[in-house]
């Protein structure tokens, strides 16, 4: 039931891919627990006191993310979370052609060798890269200094997470990453959705410069004193 839109392509994939517990709220609420990307989603209202409840059975380090018209609800629910508001892009349709990157690798999926690698780069580069459905990147010198992943799957999104080892930061890694993987998405028929928080400047900077306009807002809740895995 829920739109295959930029908003909700994190909650849409838990529930697409088993990955997310369903919890329901009646008449009109429900809560997803996911597990692999560590995010929990709130669906409507009347999620109430649930919420608390089903938190506390999360996995350690669950952000919650949550639509604008829940965020009353959620935040008195969870009043010793810490709140940040997020901005959600997307593409103009037809707004540009991706260009096909003969120094960055795609693999899809990514083989268990480049998970063996990712893994050693773990502290630099997203350490949930087993769980992509597609991986680019980009080597200097034989090493990785640059991934981009497709994660969060929809039937039309992909959510883009992205990553570059300091040092090799702003030197066109990250973008020539993202051109190749989004054309290798878009041959699937499934488009970018990027989600950044609005105090990660240099996110929202990269989003713009990519061609990304914002088509909504959301906020995030973070557990206290709690570290992702």
């Amino acid at each position: 039931m829920l739109p295959d839109e930029p908003l909700w392509v994190e909650t849409r994939w838990m529930l697409l891919s088993g990955d997310g517990r369903l919890i329901s709220c009646p008449p009109d609420g429900a809560i997803v627990i996911g597990s692999r990307l560590r995010t929990a989603a709130v669906i409507g209202r009347g999620f109430g006191s649930a919420l608390r409840d089903a938190m506390a059975e999360a996995p350690s380090g669950t952000d919650l993310i949550i639509q604008e018209e829940g965020l009353g609800e959620a935040t008195r629910a969870l009043p010793e979370w810490n709140l940040k508001m997020a901005t959600i892009h997307a593409l103009p349709v037809g707004r540009r052609m991706w260009r096909t990157q003969s120094e960055v690798t795609v693999c899809a999926p990514p083989t268990a060798e480049l998970l063996a690698e990712l893994d050693e780069l773990s502290a630099h580069v997203m350490p949930w890269a087993q769980h992509a459905v597609a991986v680019s990147l980009r080597r200097v010198d034989g090493e990785i200094v640059s991934v981009c992943q497709a994660i969060a799957v929809t039937e039309g999104l992909w959510d883009v997470g992205i990553d570059t080892v300091e040092g090799h930061r702003r030197d066109g890694h990250a973008i020539a990453c993202f051109e190749a993987l989004a054309a290798h998405m878009a041959q699937r028929g499934q488009q970018p959705s990027w989600g950044a928080d609005d105090d990660n400047q240099a996110s929202l900077g990269l989003a713009r410069r990519l061609g990304f306009e914002p088509v909504g807002r959301m906020g995030v809740l973070e557990p206290p004193h709690a570290e992702k895995a």
